[in-house]
């Protein structure tokens, strides 16, 4: 995205000092008037009543909890130690640092919001070791609740849940031994890739990505209250969610950071137009990534690096078939939207359309923030649904078979986006069962919103058959590696349904259809059930 992406253009009008951050000069160097800080406020005092940030006792506590995390795990490593002979100077010059990424890293927490944390850790310690004698400390724990580990997922990770605060613990083992006080410092530079396993490298990765992004914006305040907006909005209108073929966090918070690059003295209200407003108008040029910075390539002659991938389309096959392409600023940069369908796009488009046209009638004072992210009414927008029920005996298994069949959900997406006559609607949110059984306590229903439309190429004589798609969607299910392991304690239907089927209530969702205490997985969902 340059400086000749669509509406750029560079305002005679009171200007800050020239700057340039990411990969073009600025669309606009004009500062805010005072109409504008007056609208910022405004949305900034909407949104704290409906997504209020994290209280000082709320980061306290969580200061709290991230500091006996890193006490539990430097006893523990001590042990090992001693269990493994490691001598006290190799002890002594080595250390472990707990450190976050994610929405928390980037400032952007709320009372609800998860800790995605790390932990880099020196070459004796064993990930084997941190995903079995490690998780049974912290099981053991008094204040640790609903302990989780999985070692065997595409991104391993511990889930837990400490003084009521949910922790996902990533763990990274570094390939050479760092200074005791610079272990953070050190994650940071593209060194320490070097000769490192890669699980630890896409656990490093997330840490990495987001220190690139706060150096990357030109105002971090800015950025943030720009950011918490934004996210906000996709939840709200149902496209927050990387695993189901939308945007995650990570992308979202990229998508703002090269808007505040492109206007780096812009208030959130301007900032929020013009996300809004060139993401929409980008739809022609989509072909092109969406990049904080160059993409870095190491050559053949620099040992230990080339040998990474990194997103390039004229090199790797693959990467020419991503629809929408952002690009992650940290070595080696990867594509954070390979997950997106051509369904997922067009409604992200029209979504960024919405947005624009929304955020226009505020302006004019036809409209208030609140409008902008009003719910989207999935339950009143479809007449026909596909359900997805699935259930377990068993929370444990119910943990896991869910989370591997939403890892598949975008599968079925795409199988059924080509079925002539249809367009499909994904909805990433997980809800209570429409329909209890005792035999099956552990359950939720998920849906995709089906239309037949002239545009999508219906008319009254046309059949349409879904049962290719289904049963190629099942068997992709069967592939599940536990099958064996827990057959007879889940069960996936698959049914359509009619909204008539569907029990409205009042406030546009269906009675006894709430949404579950925990959204639909996001990248966590893919850090658990991505396919090796």
């Amino acid at each position: 995205m340059s400086q000749s992406s669509p509406g750029a253009s560079v305002s005679s009008a009171k200007l800050g000092p020239a700057v340039r951050y990411g990969i073009s000069d600025p669309i606009s160097l004009q500062e805010a008037e005072a109409h504008d800080l007056v609208l910022s406020e405004r949305m900034k005092e909407e949104l704290e009543m409906v997504f209020p940030t994290e209280t000082p006792e709320g980061m306290e506590r969580r200061q709290g909890v991230l500091q006996e995390l890193e006490r539990l795990f430097h006893e523990w490593m001590l042990k090992q130690c001693m269990e493994a002979n490691i001598s006290e100077e190799e002890i002594k010059k080595s250390t472990v640092k707990i450190t976050t990424l994610g929405s928390y890293r980037l400032g952007v927490v709320h009372p609800g919001s998860d800790i995605d944390t790390l932990c880099i850790a020196p070459p004796f310690v064993r990930r084997e070791d941190f995903f079995s004698t490690f998780a049974t400390v912290l099981d053991q724990h008094e204040d640790v609740s609903e302990c989780v580990p999985i070692p065997d997922a595409y991104t391993p990770i511990i889930k837990l849940k400490m003084r009521g605060v949910c922790i996902d613990l990533l763990f990274a083992r570094l390939a050479r031994p760092p200074e005791a006080e610079v272990a953070e410092e050190v994650a940071k530079e593209d060194e320490v890739l070097k000769n490192m396993d890669e699980k630890s490298v896409r656990c490093l990765n997330g840490f990495r990505v987001a220190d690139q992004i706060l150096k990357l914006v030109p105002n971090q305040e800015t950025f943030r209250r720009t950011l918490r907006f934004i996210k906000y909005w996709a939840r709200r209108r149902g496209i927050y969610s990387n695993i189901v073929g939308f945007f995650g966090g990570i992308t979202w918070s990229l998508l703002v950071a090269r808007i505040c690059q492109l206007y780096p003295y812009y208030a959130p209200n301007q900032l929020v137009n013009r996300f809004f407003r060139l993401y929409h108008q980008w739809q022609w040029n989509w072909a092109k990534p969406v990049t904080l910075c160059d993409i870095l390539e190491y050559p053949a002659t620099v040992p230990g690096m080339s040998a990474f991938k990194v997103w390039n389309p004229k090199s790797n096959p693959a990467d020419r078939q991503h629809v929408m392409p952002v690009i992650t600023p940290a070595f080696p940069s990867m594509n954070s939207t390979h997950n997106v369908t051509e369904t997922t796009k067009r409604i992200l488009l029209d979504e960024f359309k919405r947005g624009f046209e929304m955020v226009q009638n505020v302006e004019g004072n036809k409209a208030e923030w609140c409008d902008v992210y009003a719910p989207f009414p999935f339950f009143q927008e479809f007449k026909h649904f596909l359900m997805i029920e699935i259930l377990a005996k068993s929370e444990d298994v119910y943990n896991k078979f869910s989370g591997w069949v939403e890892s598949k959900l975008r599968i079925l997406v795409m199988q059924l986006e080509v079925v002539n006559g249809m367009r499909i609607h994904p909805n990433p949110l997980q809800y209570d069962l429409l329909e209890s059984d005792g035999e099956w306590p552990f359950g939720c229903d998920m849906f995709l919103g089906l239309s037949f439309t002239p545009e999508a190429g219906a008319h009254a004589s046309l059949q349409i058959d879904l049962r290719p798609a289904l049963t190629s969607f099942m068997e992709v299910i069967l592939t599940w590696t536990e099958r064996d392991a827990h057959l007879g304690q889940f069960r996936l239907r698959l049914r359509r349904l009619a909204a008539s089927d569907l029990p409205y209530a009042a406030d546009s969702q269906p009675a006894g259809l709430r949404k579950r205490p925990r959204e639909a997985s996001d990248e966590k969902a893919s850090k658990m059930s991505k396919s090796k």
